[in-house]
């Protein structure tokens, strides 16, 4: 971030952009035909034409998204070459688009710095990012923002557009280009956004103002730049202009008419289409705003609410009434998976006995470990809006290299075959993510074409109808293997103990400094939900389940799937990297013109799924003490998505945690082991479980036309 203590570019003989003779060329098409354009310091320049002029073409070359063909680009009267948004940003040039190229499944803090986050010992520091993004909407007098961690999605048009201008001025830029700022706006959200605009140029930025709406253009500009079919065919200060003779400039090159005193801010001068002028008069839009804002309130805050209860509420009752408002709404959270869950245990201990019975529960958690770690291998490409057909095989690939590796004839230590399988995972992710980012392949494709051929790798390796016994203990005890009981109170009361600790210092620094942060009462019912069922769990298993000797203990797997949980719940949460993954799942367009590695970051996310998968391979070859050709990895792949989704990751991208793939692959472990205690057939697990999946999609794709609704 720039240092907010430098001075903004003034206004002097020098402009602060200068263009000379740009030319731009899209195969046979000359866009623009030797462009000159001069933007000073403290006015705001309007850029109009007719569609097709070349308006857009022009501010895109300025912003970095294409690059000139030929001419000049001067910067504070130093010639400057300008390849990528980032370059433009580097200068202190910031564009707002017309579709303002915001993530709407991220919250105003994430946009305003996306691309751009502070960090603290390499990780992303939130409560400085919060203070800079109040400060500048503050500054802006933006008011009608009740937080500044509302999603994007819970916000008005004017409201958007409002982030969208504080995104571009939160790094002191010196020059601020809007495309079609008031597009869709109501009368008062335009008249926020045009004294915005005013202001910015008051406050000493240069203003580029692209706009179809002459009310505006005449409202807030000081020159006029006119383009006709790539050319500028003239640039003159507004007062020396009325709309009549725009529209000549724009549709003919060339006006003979004299500009009348005050006619350019009248709103009776005629308009020759909808397009070059809005039949919205900006004076009703100055003593509107104030009373239109007042009765937006309410509902604007009861949306913010709904759409963010744990950082909107200050009290746990407006929490629940914000969760009941989301509910209602259609995003319903985990509350299905929890609540499915709830019945499918119900139903099956009414049908069996033995389902909730203590050794039933853990074998449940040990048989459930794979699917779990297979859903969160899947959440990667998921948040994305990928998907990856091949992980079923490529964990099947992580479990064969295990047990070659530690059989007698090779005698490699157990935690480096471990090591070397998981290494070997991780490049089919960078090898897969690389042919769909880099090549362009559809990764639906890629992936099948991976289930097919890593099935294939593994056919060779073992032979037809072959395997592979596991004899070394360590790999099967990840399984098998329990802590003793003393060990697994400790442990538990270790993990809650850290949570808690983390929970409420976390929310008590935030509260303490003045920034969002849920009510005490929350912070500390989390914390009691979170012991509560840690004893529950560590009460479970260490009841005795064995049947000729005593089996107590929490399994050594239960902690496996705990450690991947907190990893990547970290890893998405706390980093760059799981910020620009929920990006570009939610718009990929934005994250690129924020200068995210679109490419990076999907490769480095295929490679992250593998590296998972070939974890999960591993504990499901060590339940069976084996690995063998009869391994179903398309069955594998298809429970990983299920149990994905049906905890609650998007199948749209965007929108999804570790958690939610934990919960489904509970799900799918509880169906698979209570139809089995039946005994119903494999053909009525699959029903069933797909019957499920078709639940948890309909409630995702409910919950998507409900933030639509509320957007």
């Amino acid at each position: 971030m720039a240092d907010p203590d430098l001075p903004l570019p003034e206004a002097g003989p020098e402009p602060l952009l200068q263009l000379r003779g740009i030319v731009k060329r899209f195969g046979a098409v000359e866009a623009l035909h030797g462009v000159d354009l001069e933007v000073p310091a403290g006015q705001v320049t309007a850029l109009v034409g007719d569609n097709g002029a070349g308006k857009s073409v022009l501010i895109k070359c300025i912003a970095g998204i294409v690059t000139p063909d030929a001419g000049q680009i001067s910067w504070q009267g130093r010639p400057v070459s300008i390849h990528t948004p980032r370059d433009a940003a580097a200068l202190g040039i910031e564009t707002v688009h017309q579709d303002l190229a915001l993530c709407d499944n991220l919250d105003i803090v994430q946009n305003m710095f996306l691309g751009r986050e502070k960090l603290r010992h390499g990780l992303l520091d939130e409560e400085s990012m919060e203070r800079a993004a109040r400060e500048t909407l503050t500054g802006l007098a933006v008011t009608t923002v009740r937080s500044v961690r509302q999603p994007v999605a819970s916000l008005s048009g004017g409201q958007r557009q409002s982030v969208a201008i504080a995104k571009a001025v939160l790094w002191n830029s010196g020059l601020v280009i809007m495309d079609e700022p008031t597009a869709a706006l109501g009368v008062s959200q335009t008249a926020m956004v045009l004294d915005l605009v005013r202001r910015l140029a008051d406050g000493g930025l240069a203003v580029i103002l692209v706009s179809h709406n002459m009310n505006d253009v005449f409202e807030v500009a000081d020159r006029i730049a006119v383009l006709r079919l790539g050319r500028m065919v003239d640039v003159r200060p507004a007062a020396e202009l009325d709309r009549q003779i725009v529209v000549d400039l724009m549709t003919s090159g060339a006006s003979s008419r004299t500009a009348v005193p005050g006619s350019s801010r009248s709103t009776a001068d005629p308009a020759p289409s909808d397009d070059l002028a809005s039949t919205d008069p900006p004076s009703a839009t100055v003593g509107a705003t104030a009373t239109a804002n007042d009765e937006a309130n309410g509902s604007d805050s009861q949306a913010a609410l709904a759409a963010a209860p744990e950082v909107m509420a200050d009290s746990l009752a407006e929490y629940v009434r914000g969760w009941y408002l989301r509910v209602k709404g259609g995003d319903s959270g985990v509350l299905p998976v929890v609540g499915g869950l709830i019945l499918i245990s119900a139903l099956f201990q009414i049908l069996n006995g033995s389902f909730l019975t203590a050794g039933n529960l853990v074998n449940l958690l040990v048989q459930g470990a794979a699917y779990m770690l297979l859903a969160m291998a899947e959440v990667f490409v998921l948040l994305l809006g990928e998907i990856d057909l091949s992980i079923g095989f490529v964990s099947g690939i992580g479990g064969i290299v295990v047990a070659e590796l530690v059989k007698q004839h090779w005698n490699y230590p157990w935690w480096a075959g471990i090591a070397i399988a998981l290494a070997a995972c991780t490049l089919i992710g960078l090898l897969q993510g690389t042919i769909i980012t880099r090549v362009g392949l559809p990764s639906f494709v890629v992936t099948l074409a991976g289930l097919l051929g890593w099935q294939g790798v593994m056919l060779m390796i073992l032979g037809t109808g072959g395997s592979q016994p596991i004899n070394n203990s360590v790999i099967n005890d990840i399984s098998s293997g329990n802590l003793t009981a003393a060990a697994s109170w400790a442990v538990m009361l270790v993990l809650v103990a850290a949570f808690a600790a983390r929970t409420w210092l976390h929310d008590a620094r935030r509260r303490a400094g003045g920034l969002v942060a849920p009510p005490v009462s929350l912070t500390l019912v989390k914390i009691a939900g979170a012991l509560v069922a840690g004893v529950a769990v560590i009460s479970i298993c260490n009841t005795d389940r064995g049947r000729l000797i005593p089996i107590r203990g929490l399994p050594w797997v239960v902690l496996v799937v705990l450690g991947v949980l907190a990893a990547w719940t970290f890893l998405l949460g706390r980093t760059r990297f799981g910020r620009y993954i929920y990006a570009i799942g939610g718009n990929a367009e934005a994250a690129r013109r924020a200068g995210v590695s679109l490419a990076g970051v999907r490769t480095t996310a295929f490679a992250l799924a593998s590296f998972t998968g070939g974890i999960a391979g591993i504990v499901y070859a060590s339940r069976l003490r084996s690995v063998s050709t009869a391994l179903d990895g398309g069955q594998l792949v298809l429970y990983a998505v299920a149990a994905a989704v049906i905890g609650g990751t998007s199948l749209f991208g965007g929108r999804g945690k570790a958690l939610h793939a934990v919960l489904g692959g509970l799900v799918i472990a509880a169906i698979d082991n209570g139809m089995g205690l039946q005994g119903y057939s494999a053909a009525a697990k699959y029903t069933v479980t797909a019957l499920v999946l078709l639940a948890a999609v309909t409630i995702d794709a409910i919950a998507r036309r409900g933030s639509a609704a509320v957007a």
